[in-house]
């Protein structure tokens, strides 16, 4: 498993990553059999304490996992791993089902940790990107679940429309569909 880290106003000492690293490598290995793993880990000082971001392939989508505010960086991080196994054992029979049955369709999504800083009247302070390829509603569902997200933007392979999912407060799932 690689592991790449990105910090921001925070300092994150050697032997914190390499415990963090440790952690995280016995925790999260058990649920990919011999294959290379790039998980990202970023690391955010914030006024009371530490905020950590966990991003990771998952079988083709991407498993995303965000701690609260702790005051120390390993209970943040602890928080953050134990969040990602949740998703990822709450998951893995949809995934894996899904990706045997549809192999070669999988979105990536790469995290970009750039800042811009432009002082305009809308700030735009974080930019994703990720593969554009069709898919079904379920599998959009199942993206958005995985990466713990609200809605999910997606091209919709019956009818090749860009379409948007998201959660209801009501607890079920909405569509918008462009006319």
């Amino acid at each position: 498993m690689t592991i790449k880290f990105g910090v921001r106003d925070a300092t994150v000492y050697d032997k914190d990553r390499k415990a963090m690293e440790k952690k995280l490598t016995q925790r999260i290995s058990r649920y990919f059999s011999d294959e290379e793993v790039e998980a990202y880990v970023k690391i955010s000082g914030v006024r009371n304490g530490f905020k950590a971001e966990i991003t990771l392939p998952y079988y083709g989508y991407q498993l995303r996992a965000e701690s609260g505010i702790d005051e120390s960086l390993m209970a943040a991080f602890d928080s953050a791993v134990d969040v990602l196994e949740k998703r990822m054992a709450r998951h893995k029979d949809k995934i894996v089902s899904r990706k045997t049955r549809r192999p070669g369709q999988e979105p990536k999504v790469v995290p970009d940790y750039s800042s811009d800083s432009d002082s305009e009247e809308f700030q735009i302070v974080r930019i994703k990107k990720y593969e554009f390829k069709p898919m079904t509603t379920q599998d959009a569902i199942l993206n958005m679940e995985t990466l713990g997200h609200d809605f999910y933007v997606f091209m919709n392979a019956e009818d090749n429309k860009i379409c948007t999912v998201y959660k209801r407060r009501d607890g079920g799932y909405g569509m918008v569909v462009p006319g």
